[in-house]
This record gives structure tokens, C-alpha cells and sequence, in this order.
């Protein structure tokens, strides 16, 4: 099992779906696997939309313990490619009655260098620099969170992602996360994705866990 959690840490930044399929410019997915955790966008949760007046945030959660194989996801697309250097700062605003841990809710960054192996880069949200606040037209109060540009170690950006894998036995268990920025696109809602795709979430983590590893969860949470 320690190990399966260990290989997924490393991973699930590399799940991706090719950028052909998406219909062109940057899109962000919520997703997510395991027992009790998702991540999906929420209406009347977050600042105000860029356009229209749902004021969507991006909720992550996971309500079981930090050691269970599950954890809410939300993958970038289009980034891939790009060169670090392009990411620009990596922002999100954190709802402060949400976790903010060392860990998650987090940045991974698959990073392919000019010499030697991939690697990932990851930074949580309390190791982000903390900006301005604002509060939000259903009362609640946002931070920014910046993981400054030059930061981010070079190389080619291979994969992205926003992951919350830390649970309700260190924290609150969940997350609204709004205005996320990457390489200079800023997401306040869904609306924001070209095309304003979404992905559903995979509550059982099967299609998600079969996808990584290329066997049912079950068989892969044996062993």
C-alpha cells in the first residue's frame, strides 16, 4: 500500500488526455479517485466570474484519512510542451476556511530537463508566498497563494496539476480554491476553459486507477 501511495504521488501529474482531443487553448479538469474524495466546481462558492454571476470556485476534497489511496484532482491542459519558464507564477486563492497544508492542496509539476530524467516539482499551499484577501459575495474570505515564476526549476513542462491528498485526520478535509493562474490564463469558473469543457468525477477511482497502473482498483490497492 506505502508503496502504491508513493508511485501515485509521483504520477498523478502525468495522467493526461492529449491536447488534440480538447479542442485547442487551456483548459482545467476537475477529476479526482478514491473513497470520499472529489473535485468538482461549485456555484455561489467563490469571487465573482469573469463572466455571468454563478461565482463558481473549485472545490477539492477528501474526507478519509491522509494514508487512503484517494485524492481530488484538477489537471491543466495545453500547458504541456511549454517551457517552464512560460508558466508564469503559479496562483490560486485559497478560501481560508478550507486546508491549507505543507502538502495540499498543491501544485505538481512534471518537469522533462535538457539533461537527465523527468521529475516532479510540487509545491503546497503553505509553502506559496501569501498575498492580498478579498472577500467573497456569499460573505467568505479568499487569500492569494503565488508560487513565484522563478521558482519553477527549467525544463519542458510535461504534465500539471492541482492535487488535495491530505485528509480530515490533518485538516478540514476539503477546499475552495478560485482565480487559479497558469502560464498567464486565470480560471474563476469552468467558464473560463476553452470550449468550457469539464470532466465528471471518478468516485470509485476506477477508470482514474485502471488508467495509471492498467488493472482495477481493487487489484491495485492489494498490493
Amino acid at each position: 500500500m506505502q508503496r502504491l501511495l508513493a508511485f501515485v504521488a509521483c504520477t498523478l501529474c502525468a495522467f493526461v488526455i492529449p491536447a488534440a482531443a480538447l479542442g485547442g487553448g487551456y483548459t482545467l479538469h476537475p477529476s479526482g479517485f478514491g473513497e470520499h474524495s472529489y473535485s468538482a466546481w461549485k456555484g455561489g462558492e467563490g469571487l465573482a466570474d469573469s463572466t455571468g454571476s454563478k461565482n463558481q470556485a473549485l472545490y477539492l476534497q477528501k474526507m478519509t484519512s491522509t494514508t487512503t489511496f484517494a485524492a481530488g484532482v484538477a489537471v491543466f491542459k495545453g500547458v504541456e510542451g511549454l517551457a517552464t519558464t512560460d508558466l508564469g507564477d503559479l496562483e490560486f486563492w485559497w478560501r481560508t476556511d478550507g486546508h491549507c497544508g505543507a502538502g495540499a492542496p498543491r501544485f505538481n509539476i512534471r518537469i522533462q530537463p535538457a539533461l537527465g530524467p523527468a521529475f516532479t516539482q510540487f509545491v503546497g499551499c503553505q509553502g506559496m508566498v501569501p498575498g492580498a484577501t478579498e472577500v467573497a459575495p456569499n460573505g467568505t474570505t479568499f487569500q492569494e497563494r503565488t508560487f513565484p515564476a522563478g521558482a519553477i526549476l527549467p525544463g519542458t513542462v510535461i504534465s500539471l496539476a492541482l492535487v488535495f491528498d491530505e485528509g480530515n485526520d490533518v485538516g478540514e478535509g476539503f477546499v475552495y480554491l478560485d482565480d487559479i493562474k497558469a502560464a498567464n490564463h486565470v480560471w474563476t469558473s469552468a467558464a473560463d476553459n476553452g470550449g468550457g469543457q469539464t470532466i465528471t468525477a471518478d468516485p470509485t477511482g476506477e477508470d482514474f486507477v485502471s488508467s495509471l497502473f492498467g488493472e482495477p482498483l481493487a487489484t491495485a490497492l492489494s498490493q
